[in-house]
């Protein structure tokens, strides 16, 4: 009887659809001192848990749909309900309890670094600090309007390392300030105070992550220094002025004296995008991320899982035939406002699924928001393929990073692949101009040092790497730097013109006659649009959707000559195919045998409560993954059992630790390994 009512209650369980609730403000018509506000709140409230969404504060600038699709991808699929509210003093009111005071600062000081752009210098650095110590960006008149305190000094605290607390103003504005003096012009009181932010504020904030342009809710909720710098040209290198690019070199060897033996990673964006280079010198990723409510998706509980789509195939069953192989990439995928963004509107497509469509992905992104990962892997369908854009570690040049980082950058690079059974990697560098040029001592190159780059791709077991590369062969399979490598550059598939469909399917038709099968090709690296093509945001000659790519393969499918040999590939097929005609293993990365005993540093770190803890094994042992705190007083056992050779990797969640520094240890056999992980709330 008793078995019976516990067998009734566990059914009775699972039945339950447990909801989450949460706040939405809809910020549309606000002033930008109310999404200021809104912002920082939603970073400190958004801390431990999702609990205020952003609508129409700071969205995507590539697809106006995007709050509305995940509030109600939310809602559906997470089970939250939402709490509406407008207005700036109904959001203070509703989360009063987590404000500490106002950061108060001149909201009539404005500067920008291009034409097109204007932003409260002040204001955004207030809020930097406001975030640092759970205070809103207010002017002294809203300070007094909402009834929230203002302290002459606000105390900072380290959450990361270990550095002493600092006390600092808490009101910007104040005349006697070296930043106000009024000889000084807009832009040298901005630099002025970001100087001051250098040497004061930076030794206190993440050590890991830093914030480059427009502050977001991402920025107050990782507590990141943040530098709104850049240059006046989209792609002229010396458009940046030195003063401002001495700030940022500062910042940069701070971060990377920090980080040596691993990648640190920068958020934002920068103007001009060719100096993206110029951060790999200094051990950097880049992730373009001018966008809100990633402080929300980043906190959203995801339960753990595995990460498998339908296009993955079994290597072994598939053989190279007397046929043209072509695939069609989706090209940003390194950026936040394409994997956050639906792939510009793209993804929610009725046509996706009906040809294979390859798309690349940020890993890094991925992992930091679990519930958009989710939701991408369990409504792919078998036609749609997945690779890594760039590098598993964003957007950023394994041949470029200092050799002490790359090390760090080989283990953070192999989890992501396996955590998200992707392999294949979509990577390009160009935007030099001459070919080469010396950035304030750096070599910066059109060009991949491939001795470097190749031997990366093997340590992290990509499968195949496609490059645009001007120096390479074209549209060939490459095994000469000990990967396979794939060049498509200076044929048209790169950014080509598809504005005219039957001009692109002839233009791969002419690409492919003639060729000895089986061939292989890239056809197109385009950007993926809404299917409501004549309403994209910025009309370009290189965007296509789901629905005319759709007709471009129907046209190409239809061509008397050759139609009836050409077929189109997801990138897991395409690379598994290729590696056959190579004469290479079929073998994946994440297949091949282990032959060493490792300890992998956990990831994220820090973290906040969740990470995970990767290691291999060399031959089947009796394993002990146990965790310390500073003491040495063994606090939680997460692995006690013989476990198989190969990879492996458990979760730790810290959510009933305080914040610090914490020890975990891999004994396996006669062999053991510590390493040090760090937990911040």
């Amino acid at each position: 009887m008793k078995k019976i009512i516990l067998i009734c209650f566990i059914l009775f369980i699972n039945s339950i659809t447990f909801s989450y609730n949460a706040v939405l403000f809809n910020g549309a018509g606000s002033s930008f001192q109310d999404k200021l506000v809104a912002i920082t709140i939603a970073g400190i409230v958004n801390r431990d848990s999702a609990r205020l969404y952003l609508f129409n504060v700071n969205e995507t600038w590539n697809w106006n749909q995007t709050d509305e699709t995940w509030q109600n991808l939310y809602h559906s699929r997470g089970n939250v309900t939402f709490d509406s509210i407008t207005g700036i003093q109904s959001l203070i009111n509703r989360f009063r309890s987590y404000i500490r005071g106002a950061i108060t600062y001149d909201p009539y000081r404005w500067f920008g670094n291009f034409s097109g752009q204007n932003f409260m210098w002040q204001g955004e650095v207030a809020a930097m600090l406001g975030g640092l110590t759970d205070r809103i960006p207010l002017s002294p008149t809203q300070a007094g309007n909402y009834n929230i305190p203002v302290s002459d000094s606000v105390l900072i605290n380290d959450y990361f390392d270990g550095d002493s607390s600092i006390w600092v103003t808490g009101r910007l504005e104040l005349a006697s300030h070296s930043w106000n003096n009024t000889s000084l012009s807009e832009e040298n009181k901005y630099l002025t105070l970001l100087n001051w932010g250098v040497q004061n504020i930076l030794p206190r904030c993440n050590p890991k992550k830093f914030y480059l342009r427009e502050i977001t809710d991402y920025t107050i909720q990782q507590r990141m220094f943040q530098c709104n710098l850049a240059g006046t040209d989209d792609l002229n290198f010396n458009s940046l002025p030195t003063a401002r690019a001495d700030v940022l070199e500062t910042v940069l060897n701070y971060l990377h004296s920090k980080n040596q033996t691993t990648i640190f990673n920068i958020y934002g964006w920068m103007r001009p995008e060719p100096l993206v280079q110029w951060f790999m010198f200094f051990g950097a990723s880049m992730h373009e991320t001018l966008l809100g409510n990633l402080s929300f998706h980043s906190s959203f509980p995801v339960a753990p899982r595995q990460y498998n789509r339908p296009s993955n195939i079994d290597t072994n069953s598939v053989n190279p035939e007397q046929k043209y192989y072509i695939i069609f990439i989706g090209s940003e995928g390194d950026a936040g406002n394409w994997n956050i963004g639906l792939q510009a509107g793209a993804w929610m497509s009725p046509k996706r699924g009906l040809v294979p469509v390859n798309w690349a992905w940020n890993l890094e992104m991925l992992n930091e928001f679990p519930f958009i990962a989710s939701y991408y892997y369990d409504t792919a369908t078998p036609n749609d393929g997945f690779l890594s854009a760039i590098s598993p570690l964003g957007y950023c040049y394994p041949d470029i990073w200092p050799a002490e980082s790359l090390q760090g950058a080989i283990d953070s690079s192999k989890y992501l692949m396996n955590k998200f059974n992707i392999n294949q990697i979509y990577g390009y560098k160009h935007y030099c101009g001459s070919g080469t040029t010396n950035y304030r001592g750096k070599l910066i190159s059109n060009n991949f040092n491939f001795v470097k780059y190749g031997e990366f791709q093997k340590n992290i077991n990509a499968s195949l790497s496609i490059v645009y590369d001007p120096s390479l062969s074209l549209q060939k399979p490459i095994l000469t730097y000990k990967t396979l490598l794939f060049n498509h550059c200076g044929d048209d598939s790169f950014y080509g013109d598809v504005s005219n469909l039957d001009t692109f399917a002839n233009r791969i038709i002419s690409s492919l006659t003639g060729k000895t099968k089986p061939y292989y090709l890239l056809a197109g690296y385009q950007r993926y649009r809404q299917d409501d093509f004549t309403n994209r945001t910025d009309p370009g000659s290189s965007d296509i959707s789901i629905d005319r790519l759709v007709q471009v393969v129907q046209k190409l499918k239809n061509n008397a000559a050759i139609g009836q040999s050409i077929e189109v590939c997801t990138i897991e097929k395409f690379s598994a195919l290729m590696r056959k005609s190579t004469g290479l293993s079929s073998v994946s990365g994440s297949e091949q045998i282990v032959k060493e005993y490792k300890l992998y540093q956990n990831y994220p770190n820090p973290f906040n409560p969740i990470t995970t803890i990767s290691y291999s094994l060399a031959a089947p042992s009796k394993t002990i993954i146990e965790v310390f705190d500073v003491l040495g007083k063994r606090i939680k056992v997460l692995v006690n059992e013989v476990q198989s050779a190969g990879w492996h990797s458990v979760e730790f969640n810290a959510s009933n630790l305080p914040s610090g520094i914490y020890f975990y240890k891999l004994t396996s056999g006669r062999y053991t390994e510590t390493k040090k992980l760090v937990l911040c709330k």
